[in-house]
């Protein structure tokens, strides 16, 4: 990570506490959890107040983490070319009394503050 997004990692933390979780990545931008609880005021922050001005939602997407983990994620034999990576997968209807972890889905929101260039 870079030292201006180490910097803004430290800002984010002093102002939001323990309402934002740091996600470890290896793309070099900041990836944050957030409880839902906790997501519109974070947001109104991030978006108005003058040290973030994340005033552009880039995109918004969800994830179904279900069958997360298992060998169809592994892309290490991926080509380059065509749909290596396509999988057959079953159909899953969940019986009445099955129950999946609370984190299953996440929604991912990226922000671009173009007033920071962040």
């Amino acid at each position: 990570m870079t030292p201006r997004y180490q910097a803004l990692a430290s800002q984010l933390t002093a102002r939001f506490g323990g309402s934002l979780v740091l996600v470890p990545g290896t793309t070099g931008e900041l990836t944050y959890e957030v409880a839902a609880s906790d997501l519109l005021s974070v947001a109104l922050a991030l978006r108005d107040e003058q040290e973030f001005r994340f005033e552009v939602l880039i995109d918004v997407c969800g994830v179904d983490y279900l069958s997360y983990g298992q060998a169809e994620w592994d892309t290490s034999e991926a080509t380059s070319t065509g749909f290596s990576r396509a999988a057959e997968r079953p159909v899953i209807v969940a019986a009445a009394d099955e129950r999946f972890d609370a984190r299953r889905f996440a929604v991912v929101y990226h922000l671009l503050s173009v007033s920071n260039n962040y």
